[in-house]
């Protein structure tokens, strides 16, 4: 028996029971994916016990197989009860947090609206996950966007999780956190190599996480993703177009004084934030991210080819940011420094864009590659062979670049003979080109040769101090260092004494920049010159000059030939510093002017310095006698190269700089001459200044007659030079232009004689009476200084900011003090001089212009003096300005609000110098325009606009307050005058008090106009500067102020978007956005909402004025944009498809009333009264239809536009926003067809019917929203499409979709009474008709 039944048992032993809740569980905690095979063996109950044992404590085997659970479809409360207990846990392990990212890609469709959910669940708890679980998270969290499962929503949380944003951040030392990053970084990579598509997600994520503030992880996948070659162009775009626009919303944030605080703040934050982030990108790609190093070479050069766009004070960036070229500037200074590998590349494209770019866009490269020659020298040195190429090419290179090529490649110089001896085998090729611009590169290039040899040496004059046998012969030795490379390339420098005139300047101003960076070489240098200079001189003829060779006559065109000023400055300056100098040898002592030459020369030929002392002192004799004689260049052999009159303004022209030379050299010797040479020096020199007036006065009269004698033979006239055409082709203008033949110490004797002079003059006009030959020649001084300040102020803009910090803070201050005192003097006793003594009136009208002149030039000097390009430190500047001051200044000046109001200036001592100024200013603003000076008004307002930039707000509000106060207090009738007060209390009041002023002006404008032919109101009671003179001119400033708040409206409506996108995204994955962003936003609505209601305040009064044509065109062009505005306002205020709509804000709801009722239907008005101008037969009319048959029907169109979507957000938050709307009867661009008219009118029902009972409720709009598609809704498209009719766009289809979705009982719908009911009855049987008309009766609301 037992033999039988042990087969019969055997088979049941063998089988494996049945699996269970339990072992299922015990299994999937050693193999899910096996314990996952077995739970279609469980009962339905046994998935229902598994389901409630799953928790966020759950082993990560056990909630992986939630998704092989959810698919056998388990009961669906026990499923939701699951997914919710997980969803409601406050916390997650690392292991939960990565079991769940790894199974919603798996997720039965059923259960995937969950995603979401589980999703904002992941990324709110990544902070708290495990250091080494953030990486495997990431991973499974691209997989599940790669399904594609929410891409946008992953892709953003991971951007703000690893991007710092929100505070969030790795929980794990620097080190780790940096592995954890590139980790992630790679897996990035790895995706977006698998799958295009999620490449693009990961483009518009970054986008969108730029709008806020790109983060340094959002740069490094960028870098990433840009290895990618079908994605490279766009990937590095995004970073250049973030690092572009940061910096611009941040310029823009600056200029923008309604913007929030908030706003600035945080737009200041982002600028940072993304310069940060590309640095640290190129810092940290040491650390195993040697992948982007392309992509950040690519970064850095599109970094550089932006433009900055304005680098003022006011529109600048400021000491907060760096522009995008010092960022890609020190991008790839950085990397050329970390990585070997990326140098060649670096110095490869730096090559290529030098040649191959526009001049401007090369010159930033430029200084790429002038920051890595002096940074990295050694290195460079290997690319010795790439220099050479740029070299070869320095012939057909931008004369600016070649320049700036040989300057950054000197210091190179130094360390490879080679390389030196190549530019100089290249500037001799250059020397041969016809071009005058390559010459001039290369006399440039040749300069900085040598200077940078001088300054060589000079640094280390003893190369080898073995070879030199004793110190006797150490002078000589250095003397041989600092004149060989001088005497090398004179043969070259010499080919350029017979070149143009152009060439011939820039070889004077270079001899000077070389004798002054080494004195030694002066000798040389003067022998040089001499036998050229032996062309233009005669030693004992009666006058030593000849003029008349500086000239000839080339294709019937008087040419200039020889600079002869240029060259006289040259020598004298030269013969100077050869004088002053510490290391100056005996044997080239020289003597002033005026004293015999010394007998104890040394024997041999006489120096050539020697020569020039004699040659100099015969041309000063010269002048001397032939200006006391009064001849003036009379003597001299007008020749027969042209007309007389020619050549005398030619001669006139050259006297002119030679005497400025002249003065430049007798004022030198101020310093050191004895009391009784001084009267004689300042009698010559005041001598040669009243010659100078002559000459001036002499060339303005010669033009005169050349241009009226030119003018009769048909030869035109250039306006800017006043010259005839062909002179003006003669360069015989540069004569008049800058020279720099004044040094500093000249100027500074010649200010400080300026000042006794008028001083002295001050002191004659209160005890007799002067004569007037003195008055004259000390007025001209004061002229001649002052032009020659002006001059130079000018020049410290346009420098270097080395060589501009050492003038400054070395010579600056010194020169600035006896100047100052001048300025002072003429601006605080320029009343006097000005004003209306009879005593002054007597003096005759050119004295009055020759002071209001003196004036302008003080005004202009210390605008210079204070510009931003000209001092970093202007603190500095008006602390000097203050201090040359008279003592009693403050008495002197008129009680300003500041000094009552201002308390807290006073304890700082800089802003006390500020607050003085400005008061000065403000007394010196009132006077200028009561004496009706244009020039110097504008120069004022500049100074005072440059100098509030300074003041905190209260302060700039108090001097708003009194630039409104002249608004209202001033009459004047100069239209450009008031234009220019007007606008600067526009801008020095802050806002919204600025708009607010617009407004009143445009109100007061509004009441001038509209007053007709009243001939007793023609000026404002309000503002006594509008006028009936005034009134064009300060109604086109009131539209260029309302011009400059729409851009900066529709920039800020550009920010508005993208804020609202990153919140859309934030309730995408079912998180809330902080609060900052929410605070943020709502500011920047309720700023924008404001400044809109202020714009239609002053556009609601333009379109009651009868203006201009051109005015009426600008003002029809602005109204369209500012609807344009609205539209996309309104659009912003839906919100898309699938969110929650919001009640639009209070503000927005206002500015809608406003708009409505107090712009929209005056605006119908103003286009049927141009209309009806239209009508009048003119010449100009025809010209004047053309343009406003193009802005008439865009603002018609755009008006229309803007209150669709204001029905379409009426009808989705239930708020009705046209209560005040008005309907439209402008349709000039609208042609019915009247025989189509009449043949409806046959078949239709007539007007005056009652109209059906069923028509369809839907069909009505609300009460209040007059505003009506014009085609019925069951007309056919053939009626919409018929020839006869050209209509304007319609949005009936797409209004009647919204309105049939809207349920009957509405809350617009709700307004209705039996009056509104018969307007909609009405209007519905005008589309019946096609017939556009008014309704007959309008809401009672108003």
């Amino acid at each position: 028996m037992a033999a039988t039944t042990a087969p019969a048992s055997q088979p049941s032993s063998q089988q494996p029971p049945p699996p269970t809740a339990e072992t299922v569980l015990s299994q999937a905690s050693r193999d899910p994916s096996a314990a996952a095979a077995h739970l279609p063996e469980l009962p339905p109950d046994a998935l229902v016990d598994i389901l409630s044992t799953l928790s966020a404590a759950s082993p990560a085997g056990h909630l992986a197989l939630l998704p092989a659970i959810l698919a056998l479809s388990p009961s669906p409360s026990a499923a939701s009860a699951a997914l919710s207990s997980l969803l409601s846990a406050p916390t997650w392990p690392s292991a939960t947090l990565l079991a769940v990212a790894s199974l919603l890609r798996d997720l039965p469709p059923a259960y995937r609206n969950r995603v979401p959910a589980f999703l904002g669940k992941i990324l709110s708890l990544l902070p708290s996950a495990d250091a080494q679980d953030l990486p495997a998270i990431a991973y499974q969290l691209l997989l599940l966007a790669s399904k594609p499962l929410h891409p946008r929503a992953v892709l953003a949380g991971l951007l703000r999780f690893f991007g710092g944003r929100r505070g969030a951040r790795v929980r794990a030392p620097p080190s780790i956190a940096r592995q954890v990053e590139g980790t992630v970084l790679l897996n990035f990579a790895f995706v977006v190599k698998q799958d295009p598509v999620l490449a693009r997600e990961v483009l518009a994520a970054v986008k969108a996480d730029a709008a806020g503030a790109l983060s340094g992880f959002a740069v490094a996948v960028l870098l990433s993703v840009a290895r990618v070659r079908r994605f490279n162009e766009g990937a590095v775009g995004v970073l250049r177009d973030a690092a572009a626009v940061s910096r611009r919303d941040y310029r823009m944030s600056r200029r923008c004084k309604w913007l929030p605080d908030c706003m600035k703040e945080e737009l200041a934050r982002g600028t940072q934030c993304v310069e940060k982030g590309l640095l640290k990108a190129v810092d940290e790609s040491i650390v195993g991210r040697e992948h982007v190093l392309p992509s950040i070479v690519q970064v850095g050069f599109l970094l550089l080819e932006v433009l900055d766009g304005d680098r003022t004070e006011e529109a600048g960036l400021g000491k907060g940011a760096m522009g995008t070229e010092e960022i890609g500037i020190n991008m790839l200074s950085s990397l050329f420094e970390i990585h070997e590998m990326a140098r060649t590349e670096i110095i490869e494209q730096c090559k290529l864009r030098i040649l191959s770019a526009k001049p401007q866009q090369s010159a930033p490269v430029l200084r790429l590659l002038g920051c890595l020659i002096r940074g990295h020298p050694f290195p460079i040195l290997e690319y010795i062979a790439h220099l050479k190429e740029l070299l070869d090419y320095f012939s057909f290179m931008n004369d600016k670049i070649s320049t700036g090529l040989i300057t950054c490649i000197l210091p190179l110089t130094k360390f490879s003979r080679d390389l030196k001896d190549y530019i100089i085998l290249v500037v001799r090729k250059a020397m041969f080109r016809k071009e005058d611009m390559v010459r001039i590169a290369a006399v440039n290039a040749i300069v900085e040769l040598i200077i940078a040899e001088s300054r060589r040496n000079k640094a280390n004059p003893f190369e080898d101090s073995s070879s030199q046998p004793s110190s006797s012969q150490q002078p000589e030795t250095r003397l041989e260092f600092g004149r060989g490379l001088f005497q090398e390339l004179s043969g070259l420098l010499r080919r350029c004494l017979s070149q143009q005139t152009s060439v011939k300047e820039v070889l004077y101003e270079g001899l000077v920049r070389i004798v002054t960076s080494d004195p030694a070489i002066a000798g040389n240098v003067l022998d040089f010159l001499w036998p050229h200079f032996l062309n233009y001189y005669t030693e004992d003829a009666e006058c030593p000059i000849k003029i008349s060779l500086c000239f000839k006559l080339e294709n019937a065109k008087l040419c200039l030939v020889e600079p002869l000023d240029s060259l006289l400055s040259c020598i004298s300056r030269i013969l100077r510093i050869q004088q002053n100098s510490k290391c100056e040898q005996t044997h080239y002592a020289y003597k002033c002017f005026g004293f015999a030459a010394s007998q104890d020369n040394e024997a041999g030929r006489t120096q050539s310095s020697d020569l020039f002392v004699k040659a100099l002192s015969s041309i000063q004799k010269y002048l001397r006698i032939s200006l006391t004689e009064d001849q003036r260049g009379q003597s001299q052999d007008t020749g027969s190269l042209a007309s007389p009159s020619e050549m005398a303004h030619c001669n006139s022209l050259a006297m002119l700089g030679i005497i400025e030379v002249f003065v430049d050299f007798v004022a030198s010797k101020l310093e050191k001459a004895s009391d009784e040479s001084k009267e004689m020096i300042e009698k010559e020199i005041l001598e040669l200044v009243d010659a100078h007036s002559g000459f001036e006065r002499k060339t303005s009269n010669c033009r005169e007659k050349i241009a009226r004698k030119r003018g009769n033979a048909g030869d035109a006239i250039d306006k800017h030079t006043n010259e005839p055409k062909e002179n003006s082709n003669a360069s015989l203008q540069k004569l008049h232009e800058k020279r720099g033949k004044f040094v500093d110490s000249s100027l500074y004797e010649l200010s400080v004689m300026c000042v006794k002079q008028c001083n002295a003059d001050s002191y004659n006009n209160c005890s007799q009476r002067p004569s007037q030959t003195k008055s004259n020649q000390s007025s001209y001084l004061v002229s001649f200084v002052l032009k020659a300040f002006l001059e130079l102020f000018k020049s410290l803009a346009t420098m270097d900011c080395g060589n501009f910090r050492i003038k400054l803070y070395e010579n600056l201050k010194k020169l600035m003090q006896p100047i100052m005192q001048l300025i002072w003097h003429l601006l605080l006793d320029s009343n006097q001089e000005n004003g209306g003594t009879k005593r002054n009136m007597t003096q005759g009208k050119k004295n009055i212009e020759c002071k209001k002149d003196q004036l302008y030039l003080a005004l202009a000097c210390l605008k210079e003096l204070l510009k931003p390009s000209v001092s970093d430190q202007s603190s500095d500047i008006i602390e000097v300005i203050i201090s040359s001051a008279p003592p009693n200044v403050e008495d002197m000046m008129e009680a300003g609000e500041l000094d009552k109001n201002d308390t807290t200036m006073v304890e700082d001592q800089s802003a006390k110098n500020v607050h003085v100024l400005l008061n000065i200013l403000k007394m010196l603003y009132a006077r200028v325009l009561s004496q009706s000076l244009l020039r110097e008004s504008e120069v004022v307002t500049e100074l005072i606009l440059g100098i509030s930039r300074k003041l905190h707000l209260e302060q700039r509000h108090l001097l708003g307050n009194w630039a409104t106060d002249l608004c209202r207090k001033k009459s004047m009738q100069s239209p450009s005058m008031a234009r220019e007060v007007v606008k600067l209390a526009i801008h020095l009041t802050p806002a919204p008090d600025d708009m607010i002023l617009v407004c009143e002006i445009a109100a007061e404008l509004k009441k001038l106009m509209n007053s007709g032919k009243d001939i007793s109101r023609d000026s404002s009671d309000t503002f006594h500067i509008v006028n009936c003179k005034t009134k064009s001119s300060l109604a086109a400033v009131c539209l260029q102020m309302v011009e400059l708040s729409l851009t900066e409206l529709d920039w800020g409506l550009g920010k508005l978007k993208a804020m609202l996108t990153l919140g859309y995204s934030s309730a995408n994955i079912d998180e809330d956005q902080p609060a900052d962003e929410r605070t943020q936003r709502l500011a920047l609505e309720e700023a924008l909402y404001t400044r809109s209601t202020l714009v239609v305040h002053a556009l609601s009064s333009f379109a009651h004025m009868s203006l201009k044509d051109t005015q009426s065109d600008h003002f029809l062009k602005l109204t369209a944009k500012f609807y344009k505005l609205l539209t996309r306002m309104s659009k912003s205020q839906i919100a898309p498809k699938g969110y929650a709509q919001s009640i639009p804000s209070l503000k927005f709801q206002k500015l809608a009333e406003v708009t409505c009722r107090m712009l929209t239907s005056q605006l119908y008005d103003f286009v049927s009264s141009v209309q009806e101008n239209q009508e009048t037969p003119r010449k100009v009319n025809l010209a004047k239809i053309r343009r406003e048959s193009k802005c008439i029907p865009d603002l018609i169109y755009q008006i229309e536009d803007y209150e669709k979507y204001l029905i379409q957000l009426s009808k989705l938050t239930k708020v009705n926003l046209l209560r005040y709307a008005k309907r439209s009867v402008a349709r000039d661009f609208r042609i019915e067809d009247k025989s189509e008219e009449r043949e409806q009118e046959e078949d239709h029902t007539p007007a005056n019917g009652v109209p059906s009972d069923n028509e369809p409720d839907e069909d009505a709009g609300g009460p209040n929203t007059p505003v009506e598609p014009y085609a019925d809704e069951n007309a056919s498209e053939s009626e919409h499409e018929d020839a006869g009719s050209l209509k304007a766009p319609v949005e009936a289809n797409a209004d009647e979709n919204i309105r049939s979705s809207i349920p009957c009982g509405s809350a617009i719908q709700e307004f209705e009474s039996d009056e509104e009911k018969e307007i909609l009855a009405r209007s519905k049987r005008a589309k019946t008709q096609r017939i556009v008309q008014d309704s007959d009766e309008e809401a009672d609301d108003e």
